[in-house]
């Protein structure tokens, strides 16, 4: 059948209940290589809005070259990251999920929350890169701005921490937007340890092609291979797979609980009456 004659809708062998828990490290790359063609094709399936995305901007330059509308149309990939964080998260809980009709089920049923948080991104790092870029200037010129830069890079560093939480929140949780903000900038802090071992391992891939592109002209073919086939599935089962735990701990668990004690509770009221 190949690639493309895949039947999304097959599922998988699954895990059997017996088999003991791995540790996380070697549990991550026993998950990444038995998904790792589901996450091929996960990855081709959120490219078609980016590519589209992609084109918008490029017919764009034809019209302005103002940076803060010729990019906008990344927002328009925002309401599809509903598809990424909900496939992957599954692949992270060891649960199944088909690659094409769970994925547009996320992205219908998550839409406005995901697009609502695509502007806010948007803005927000607009906002943030004029700012840095001022204080920054300023600085020579007055001592005050140092503070001023610190406290912009500060926020800065919490805004992108929370949004590692956002994503698999919205697509976990029934909450509005303004809790799940609440939630994850709770997480930004409390998960320090993730979130900075995150950023570290995105810079080593990032910063890997960066190098690899300008020390190695010819691979750039390899690197727009790499990027359409695996980089933003890898980026988001990464993301849900260091901080979902965290979540799992802090929100799922003790709600698991809460509700068996209740349920405990009405049945011992009720063998008393």
């Amino acid at each position: 059948m190949g690639l493309f004659g895949y039947n999304f809708n097959k599922p998988g062998p699954g895990i059997s209940k017996d088999q003991p828990k791995l540790k996380p490290f070697p549990l991550f790359f026993s998950i990444l290589f038995r998904k790792f063609s589901e996450l091929v094709k996960l990855n081709l399936l959120f490219c078609i809005p980016v590519l589209i995305s992609l084109v918008i901007i490029y017919l764009l330059k034809y019209i302005t070259n103002i940076p803060f509308i010729l990019f906008s149309p990344i927002i328009l990939i925002s309401p599809f990251v509903a598809g990424l964080a909900f496939v992957t998260r599954n692949y992270v809980r060891e649960e199944h999920a088909f690659i094409f009709s769970d994925f547009m089920d996320a992205v219908k049923q998550n839409f406005k929350a995901f697009l609502i948080n695509g502007v806010i991104c948007y803005f927000g790092y607009i906002i943030f890169s004029v700012a840095i870029s001022y204080y920054l200037a300023e600085c020579k010129n007055n001592s005050l701005f140092y503070f001023l830069f610190a406290v912009c890079i500060f926020v800065l560093i919490i805004f992108v921490f929370a949004q590692y939480y956002v994503p698999v929140s919205i697509v976990t949780f029934d909450l509005n937007l303004k809790q799940i903000y609440k939630n994850s900038l709770i997480f930004s802090i409390i998960g320090l340890w993730r979130n900075l071992l995150i950023t570290f391992i995105l810079l080593i891939v990032f910063g890997g092609l960066y190098i690899l592109l300008y020390m190695v002209p010819v691979s750039l073919f390899f690197i727009v291979l790499f990027v359409f086939l695996f980089l933003f599935s890898f980026c988001m089962f990464l993301i849900n797979f260091i901080v979902y735990p965290l979540i799992d701990k802090s929100m799922i668990q003790p709600f698991q609980k809460d509700r068996e004690d209740d349920v405990n509770d009405n049945d011992t009221g009720e063998n008393n009456d």
